[in-house]
């Protein structure tokens, strides 16, 4: 085992002395004893140097072992040709993960295999977008490929374009443009604009949603067709070139991504187990969450040729206008002189059952082996993945490969770490979902906690980390240990320029840190297990960059060139998240005591509480009518507070030597995640079992607090029965103010 620095008692000085006044003359010794003794006294140091523990030593052997240039020179191996699902690509990628995994020095990793449903297109039968004349003649049709960068001419099996799990079908109809495709947007068409979409082929622009929420709203409106396009001024960065001259997106690039609705479900063939040889499945067309229309995604040079003839109303506001040199009239239909003309949809994809792997690897825990971090994060993309998902995958591999350093030099932390590279993400989770579905027991009982690894920037402004409450103080104490990349904070800590340019909202002097929604892999181990998560990556500057994500996302110009020309050409900010990510896991598999503070917890939900409230506050009249009181979830929520505060001050005063007491609080601090979870799920979405966060279900990417009582509000007015619509708001406040409660008395003083 490794030792701690600074446990000599002797100085060398003293040693080195003593052994010179062994050699000696019997003439010259008292001369030699003085000489000897002198050299000892001025040798001898000043002060004694304060122990460093062996946990700190090894996370700053930790720390200081991963590098940027192997960050750069996986992330260049991980992208030289597409890595889609389900296909021998990324399974080899698989096969090759596996094995340098295991000469990393791990205990174990294995390829752990799914059969789950997938989408691809027709290689025979492309799909495509066509304008038709009054004969059904196409007289404009949209591309079926983008443009290669340069230098990938020659790649195969770049898939095109496509919208997975679109239903199959060759729909014809009028146009109608809803903006982004928001239940907002849709509530503007039909309740204050009269118009109706049934039967009629939405145009809408990617942004601000998951693109799967604008299905459904198409959907539920009576759409028979679905196009989604990336309009410039959702993915274009004001002065920069389209790529690859600069890192915008091209006019015939365009978003791939699927489209499923699925809450949670994992593969929607096996909904709530995992899809194993055994498993019963649902007939294909039964699959939970798939949508029931024709969906396709194109550029926004082909968009513009759909929109530029638009008749119909006006845009009813500017924010309904993107940066095309069209007037973005909603429609329906084209204008008078095109007024005959329909657009019509040829959408020919496939859904079927492939197989798919998870690369698992293991190191042993030597105190407690029955206690799991995980560092999980997707090895599949949709091309090549420059940034989603190679960017994390990369650092992935050189957490991994640097834990493996530490273990062959004799350390194993304190509890079992397992690495993960998911497949099937882009999907919908696939790979990750199905493997926590297999495990669920074994998790729930012995899971301390998940740090997601997929991109490792979106931008290069500054840290973006969403986590559990649990987790805030541990980002905060860890960022104060990691030196910022930025320009013009040499020599200062990364917490310090993160909280200068991202200060928190909600919590004085302190940065922002995010609420945890969906669209990753920390999903299914947050909302559905209860295990502690966080997600740390690097983020433009969301206060003044307004285009969604990052222009490029999804498309074929996502390469290794446009991170190393434009987004991270030396590779610190990658090596910066690989501290974030790897410090983590480190403390949170090697501390002693867990360290999660529960306090946060109850001030986050003391937060949470207020805001809810105070949008119910919209309602005054209702509230009154209805009786409807909140005072039972503030009574939870302070008692929750008072709780915790107490839990604290007993974890300080911990015997830190009775090994019994440790393991006793930390199971209280690990359970705690846990005690919000309600085994009935969330109404209309049983897989989503947080009661205190949940995906909105208006926006899969962005988190809700209090998701209950949140959806019972929404756009309650317009409920046909109000009476009902109140009793299930007070039902919604009900089951929050037990569950805070009950999280309560699992802090309570055991005995």
């Amino acid at each position: 085992m490794w030792t701690s620095l600074g446990t000599d008692t002797e100085p060398a000085g003293l040693r080195a002395a003593g052994g010179r006044c062994r050699v000696v003359v019997l003439g010259a010794a008292a001369g030699l004893f003085l000489l000897g003794f002198l050299i000892g006294w001025f040798a001898k140091p000043t002060e004694k140097k304060t122990p460093v523990s062996p946990h700190e030593h090894m996370k700053a052997a930790f720390m200081a072992e991963m590098k940027a240039e192997n960050i750069k020179q996986f992330l260049y191996n991980f992208t030289q040709v597409p890595h889609l699902a389900g296909t021998k690509e990324n399974f080899h990628l698989a096969q090759q993960i596996q094995a340098e995994w295991k000469e990393f020095g791990l205990d174990s990793v294995q390829l752990i295999h799914y059969d789950v449903l997938l989408s691809y297109p027709d290689d025979a039968k492309p799909n495509y977008i066509s304008i038709i004349d009054e004969h059904g003649n196409e007289i404009f049709n949209t591309s079926l490929s983008e443009p290669p960068p340069p230098g990938y001419e020659a790649v195969r099996d770049v898939v095109p374009p496509y919208s997975a799990f679109s239903a199959q079908g060759m729909p014809e109809g009028e146009l109608v443009y809803a903006n982004y495709g928001r239940t907002e947007d849709f509530f503007k068409l039909e309740r204050e604009m009269g118009i109706n979409c049934t039967g009629k082929i939405v145009i809408a622009r990617y942004g601000k949603i998951f693109r799967g929420n604008k299905v459904k709203n198409a959907e539920l409106a009576g759409a028979k067709g679905v196009i989604l396009y990336s309009d410039p001024a959702d993915y274009c960065a004001s002065g920069t070139d389209p790529y690859p001259n600069g890192w915008n997106l091209p006019g015939g690039g365009a978003q791939r991504g699927n489209i499923l609705n699925l809450n949670g479900a994992g593969d929607p063939l096996t909904p709530g187990y995992p899809a194993k040889e055994y498993t019963y499945r649902l007939d294909k067309a039964s699959g939970v969450g798939l949508p029931k229309i024709p969906v396709h995604p194109i550029g926004y040079d082909d968009a513009e040729s759909l929109l530029r003839n638009m008749g119909g109303y006006a845009p009813p506001h500017s924010s309904w206008k993107g940066n095309l040199n069209v007037s973005y009239n909603v429609g329906p239909g084209f204008a008078a002189n095109y007024s005959t003309r329909k657009v019509k949809m040829h959408i020919h994809s496939n859904n079927e059952v492939r197989r798919i792997y998870n690369v698992i690897g293991i190191i042993r825990g030597a105190v407690e082996p029955d206690r799991y971090v995980i560092l999980g994060g997707h090895r599949d993309s949709w091309v090549f993945g420059g940034i989603d998902p190679q960017s994390g995958a990369a650092v992935v591999h050189e957490i991994v490969r640097s834990f493996g350093k530490l273990k062959r030099k004799g350390w194993r932390p304190r509890r079992t770490v397992i690495f993960a590279s998911w497949d099937a993400e882009e999907f919908g989770l696939f790979g990750s979902t199905e493997w926590a579905e297999e495990n669920a027991k074994l998790l729930q009982a012995r899971g301390v906690a998940y740090i997601n690894a997929d991109s490792s920037i979106e931008g290069n402004y500054t840290l973006r980390v969403d986590c559990t409450p649990l987790m805030y103080r541990l980002v905060y104490s860890l960022t104060k240990e990691i030196p910022s990349p930025d320009e013009g904070f040499e020599g200062k800590s990364l917490y310090e320029s993160w909280y200068r340019k991202n200060p928190s909202r909600e919590y004085k002097e302190v940065p922002r840190i995010n609420k945890l929604g969906s669209g990753n892999d920390f999903e299914v181990f947050f909302q559905r297990l209860g295990i502690a998560s966080g997600r740390a990556r690097y983020s433009k500057n969301w206060n003044v960059e307004k285009y969604s994500s990052y222009p490029v996302y999804h498309s074929v110009y996502e390469t290794y060139e446009i991170v190393e020309k434009f987004y991270d050409p030396t590779f610190k900010n990658h090596l910066t998240v690989a501290q974030v990510r790897g410090g983590l896991v480190f403390e949170l598999a090697n501390s002693a005591v867990l360290p999660f503070d529960c306090r946060d917890y109850a001030s986050a939900l003391s937060n949470y509480a207020h805001i809810i409230y105070n949008l119910s506050r919209n309602h005054e009249e209702e509230l009154a009518t209805y009786n409807v009181s909140f005072d039972a979830l503030f009574s939870a929520v302070q008692n929750f507070t008072e709780v915790a505060a107490s839990f604290h001050e007993r974890l300080q005063q911990i015997d830190s030597n009775n090994p019994l007491a440790v393991r006793s609080m930390n199971d209280q601090l690990m359970f705690l995640e846990r005690a919000f979870i309600d085994p009935l799920g969330l109404p209309g979405r049983p897989f989503y079992r947080h009661i205190i966060f949940a995906p909105s279900s208006h926006n899969k990417y962005a988190g809700e607090s209090f998701p209950g009582i949140y959806d019972a509000v929404f756009d309650i007015e317009s409920k046909a029965d109000q009476r009902e619509a109140w009793e299930e708001v007070k039902r919604q406040i009900s089951i929050a103010a037990f569950t805070v409660q009950a999280a309560a008395e699992t802090l309570k003083e055991v005995g």
